[in-house]
């Protein structure tokens, strides 16, 4: 009777060793699965990123050489001018010194009043359009720097979307460092549109006023920087209309603020120059 007990438990025993080991084997063959399957995601993932981060620099790098070139060449025509497909666009390109300095002054305290000091992007400004939009619950202003204008005007399309804002952020902060101020204004002159099918102040100062952009007087620079906020619409010498004549009294007040005035902007010490007429 102890003999046949003895024989059992040493039976029981050598399944439970089997078992063991049965697991054993399949706990290794698990582990070994598991390691294998964690390497090949680490081999999968650091490709993913590595190809990612060549995409971002390639991404960053077509930007950066859409930027430098602006340096020295003037683009045939800008994105926004090839959007009207066929139709036939006007626009010839002039130098900056060859601008009236009214227009100049002018767009600056029409379009972005803090031009020169801000880094292309005007936090104050963007508060204070948010905090009106709210005030009327729709979006009635808003606070695009003359920057921000030229890298939609030039390279962007008019789709709303997350990589369209990355672009314009990207193209943004590569103008204002490698461009400078006085050439973001010059073409941004040369590109703004002045009426349906008219590009560049060179262009709108010869179809509207009949004479070239360096003969400008304060008046016509005044009416033509007015209509920039909806070229489309409205003609520099509308009279009724009341939008362009607020627009009119805002870009006179920002071009030549009061002396005692807190106003904060690229124009606050200026001095009107001698009439080119």
């Amino acid at each position: 009777m102890d003999k046949f007990k003895l024989e059992k438990f040493k039976l029981i025993i050598f399944k439970v060793f089997k078992i063991l080991r049965l697991s054993y084997k399949a706990l290794d063959q698990i582990v070994r699965l598991v390691l294998l399957a964690f390497i090949l995601y680490s081999i999968a993932f650091s490709l993913a990123c590595t190809y990612a981060a060549y995409k971002v620099y390639d991404y960053g790098m077509s930007i950066l050489n859409d930027v430098e070139k602006l340096k020295t060449e003037q683009p045939e025509q800008s994105a926004f001018m090839k959007s009207f497909g066929g139709a036939e666009v006007k626009q010839r390109f002039v130098p900056l010194d060859s601008i009236s300095p009214y227009l100049q002054k002018a767009v600056i305290a029409g379009e972005d009043a803090g031009f020169y000091f801000h880094p292309g992007f005007d936090v104050r400004a963007i508060a204070e359009a948010l905090e009106i939009n709210q005030k009327r619950n729709k979006v009635m202003f808003g606070a695009s720097t003359i920057t921000q204008q030229l890298a939609k005007n030039l390279f962007l399309s008019n789709e709303r979307s997350w990589e369209r804002k990355f672009r314009e952020l990207a193209y943004t902060i590569l103008m204002e460092k490698y461009l400078g101020k006085d050439r973001i204004l010059e073409l941004y002159l040369n590109y703004a549109q002045w009426g349906p099918n008219i590009f560049g102040c060179e262009e709108a100062a010869q179809y509207f006023y009949k004479k070239p952009c360096s003969k400008l007087s304060i008046d016509q620079s005044i009416n033509l920087v007015a209509m920039l906020a909806s070229p489309g619409k409205h003609h520099p010498e509308m009279k009724e209309s009341r939008f362009m004549q607020e627009r009119r009294n805002m870009i006179y007040r920002n071009m030549f603020p009061k002396k005692d005035s807190l106003l904060v902007d690229s124009l606050k010490s200026l001095t009107a120059p001698t009439n080119p007429d």
